[in-house]
């Protein structure tokens, strides 16, 4: 791309000093910041440079961009992924049970928290609030306490999954920065790899937690750069808030580089966003992003409907104009929603109008299905024979192994101090002597898993799903289903996802799939929620029930729903169309602040704005004489 004057300023930059990219959507802040880095690579090929991001999607996107330009040399992960990495790198430092092994969704939905429920004697709801408490600590770095929850209870809670943890082996995604920064705090040795200088996008999305690991790492001598936009911070249920972008250039004494001009929306999109934006009473004073002159002007519409029947109805017309009269494809269009249920009856017409979409959320429950579940654990096992958590669901979906026999091994490990998966192998090869009543179906389980894997010789790096297949082909692995085997191929095709041990591609196939689910599929558009919508790119975006009461929704922080809304607009170069309705029945009328039946308001974002409502049926009928 040809860089702008306020691009080339950034390219002049010491690396040796920190510094703050403000840059809003459109802006070309990720081409920026890659070349940036390889500028810092060819003078200083001795520093050690990291790019990181806190969203998987953008990492995706970033790591798309990396392969593009040529520059696979720059290392581009999540904070996550880096936080894990270091904690790898320096055992016994993470206070976590060793190896590492966190738990993906199903095994926290069907396994784990089901089993703390059942252990307390209370409800999955009551368990996942504990948890999300808890969540909150390591995210704000206070104490968080829900008034709701007994103190006895809450000790109960801890002092059980302490030893549930630890008897599972396993860990939780959303604790990895706080084990990271107690690392951090407790070592004054512990090696990062020489780190001279961290990039880090989407810095408006850290939490506490986040900003305190590198605080830490920049007093080891570490240059941090902040790239990010507190106009687009979404994150307040994770902690992060816009002030720690805002309050960057005093906190580390840095350079800002502020990005004004957007290369993406139109000028009547980037108008219409900005005054949502604009609107914000925190915001922090700074211009408003201008369009490009290359930019298009711009469609753009506030359509209302009588019933949500009849603004699915007009989404469904809207989208026929877009195809063969505007001659967009589907994977350039994209629907938006804040809530759930407003999403349900647009799929139902999307149906039955035969229009070709996809859902991430949909997609994603086929990583659920108990049969890839199945060939899942297999291939866990097959890195490391005494994975608690594939044992444990092998045993649930194993046909005559119930709870009991579960929890008598689990009973065993804690009495010896070991672990559920080298107990369960253990009691194998001793015919299982201390747990006799299980012991025909536990040690046909094990011995057929056994001989399996046994018959397969991992080699030290290949194309991972491709190699996965031919295993389950030759019945050295479970057959995996067709959805499986198309997606793990998909695996193998997403850029520098066929590096490294069959323990890491394991670990990257449900992140990778999520990523995969957000992206562009040829011949279909795509539906999800605002918030899945962050880092994407389109021709054309329509946002359904833009109304009070949904956006802002009654139980989130209002001037983080602006910022919302402002993501969703801004994800489109050429049109832009908002709807709502005048009122609602069913399900979608108790969407964010119950209102049935009743007259519904104009979402109070858009009042005074560039842009009036019009009549949608009018509209529409207008756009099909054009």
């Amino acid at each position: 791309m040809k860089f702008t004057e306020e691009q080339k300023r950034i390219f002049r930059h010491d690396p040796a000093k920190h510094a703050c990219i403000l840059a809003g959507p459109g802006t070309g802040k990720s081409s920026t910041i890659i070349s940036y880095i390889c500028k810092v690579k060819e003078q200083f090929p001795e520093k050690n440079v990291r790019l990181l991001t806190f969203t998987r999607a953008a990492n995706s996107e970033l790591v798309d961009k990396i392969f593009e330009s040529g520059k696979e040399t720059i290392i581009s992960s999540t904070v996550h992924s880096f936080a894990i990495s270091v904690l790898l790198g320096n055992p016994g430092t993470s206070g976590l049970p060793e190896p590492i092994r966190i738990a993906d969704d199903w095994e926290w939905d069907e396994l784990i928290r089901k089993d703390l429920a059942a252990k307390l004697g209370i409800s999955v709801s009551e368990i996942e609030k504990l948890k999300n408490e808890m969540s909150a600590s390591w995210e704000s770095l206070a104490e968080v306490q829900d008034e709701a929850i007994p103190q006895e209870l809450r000790a109960k809670y801890m002092g059980l999954w302490e030893e549930h943890r630890k008897v599972f082996g396993y860990s939780l995604l959303s604790e990895l920065p706080f084990r990271l920064k107690t690392a951090l705090e407790g070592n004054s040795e512990l090696d990062l790899g020489g780190l001279s200088l961290v990039a880090i996008d989407e810095y408006q999305d850290l939490n506490a937690c986040d900003l305190n690991c590198f605080d830490h790492i920049s007093k080891r001598g570490s240059t941090i750069i902040a790239i990010g936009d507190d106009d687009q911070s979404i994150y307040l249920f994770r902690k992060a808030h816009p002030e720690g972008i805002r309050k960057f250039s005093e906190d580390y004494k840095a350079e800002v580089y502020p990005l004004t001009i957007s290369h993406r929306c139109g000028k009547k999109i980037l108008n219409w966003a900005n005054f949502v934006i604009g609107g914000d009473t925190t915001r922090a004073s700074k211009p408003l992003l201008s369009a490009s002159a290359d930019n298009p002007e711009g469609i753009i519409d506030y359509l209302v409907f009588n019933r949500e029947s009849s603004e699915a109805e007009g989404i469904i017309k809207l989208i026929s104009w877009l195809i063969n009269s505007q001659r967009i494809p589907y994977e350039e269009i994209l629907i938006l929603f804040r809530t759930k249920a407003i999403s349900r009856i647009i799929k139902m017409d999307l149906k039955k109008s035969n229009i070709p979409f996809s859902d991430p959320d949909e997609l994603l429950e086929i990583l659920n299905q108990n049969q890839i579940r199945h060939f899942l654990a297999y291939l866990k096992l097959l890195v490391d024979k005494t994975d608690s958590l594939a044992w444990w669901s092998l045993l649930k979906m194993t046909k005559g192994i119930g709870i009991e026999a579960i929890n008598a091994i689990y009973e065993l490990a804690k009495k010896n101090n070991a672990t559920f998966g080298a107990t369960l192998l253990y009691q194998a090869n001793t015919e299982f002597t201390d747990i006799k009543k299980f012991k025909n179906k536990l040690s046909a389980l094990v011995q057929d898993v056994l001989k399996k894997l046994e018959k397969i010789e991992v080699p030290e790096n290949s194309k991972w799903g491709t190699w996965v297949l031919e295993q389950a082909k030759e019945g050295l692995l479970p057959k995996p289903p067709q959805e499986l085997k198309e997606l793990l191929l998909k695996v193998d095709e997403a850029k520098l996802r066929n590096e490294g041990s069959l323990g890491q591609y394991i670990n990257q196939i449900e992140p990778t799939i999520k990523d995969i689910m957000n992206s562009k599929i040829p011949g279909k558009l795509r539906i999800m929620s605002l918030s899945r919508s962050k880092g994407l790119t389109v021709r054309a975006v329509i946002i359904a029930g833009v109304e009070d009461g949904i956006i802002p929704h009654p139980n989130a922080d209002c001037q983080e729903e602006r910022r919302l809304l402002y993501v969703g607009m801004t994800r489109t170069r050429e049109y832009l169309f908002l709807t709502r309705s005048r009122r609602r029945v069913g399900p979608s009328a108790r969407s964010g602040r119950a209102n049935v039946a009743g007259t519904r308001a104009i979402c109070p974002f858009l009042v005074g704005g560039p842009v009036r409502e019009s009549d949608g049926d009018s509209e529409l009928k207008k756009l099909g004489k054009s």
